[in-house]
């Protein structure tokens, strides 16, 4: 991608993307995992990676894995008015 010689420079902006955790109380809380261990295994990863994502290090792959295993319980989420989505769990934040 060829870079525009004239735009002013750019200043470096740091971002990360954490975990909503209200939402993933609740979403968890309604379909029954209570527990960091019930959590942790609804949605199939080892309970220090689910610790690494609530403390802000979310991975592709335990975002994708939260929204597959919630969505497994939508009847039950959507009866509450909640849709388990990446917006609905996550956020693009300032680090």
């Amino acid at each position: 991608m060829p870079r525009d010689v004239d735009a002013p420079p750019s200043r470096d902006v740091v971002a990360t993307i954490r975990v909503r955790r209200d939402r993933f109380d609740l979403m968890t809380r309604i379909v029954g995992a209570t527990t960091p261990d019930a959590r942790a295994e609804l949605i199939g990863v080892h309970r220090r990676t689910l610790n690494r994502a609530l403390k802000g290090r979310p991975g592709d792959k335990f975002m994708a894995q939260t929204v597959a295993a919630l969505r497994r319980h939508s009847e039950a989420l959507g009866a509450c008015g909640l849709a388990p989505t990446l917006d609905e769990l996550f956020e693009v934040v300032a680090a």
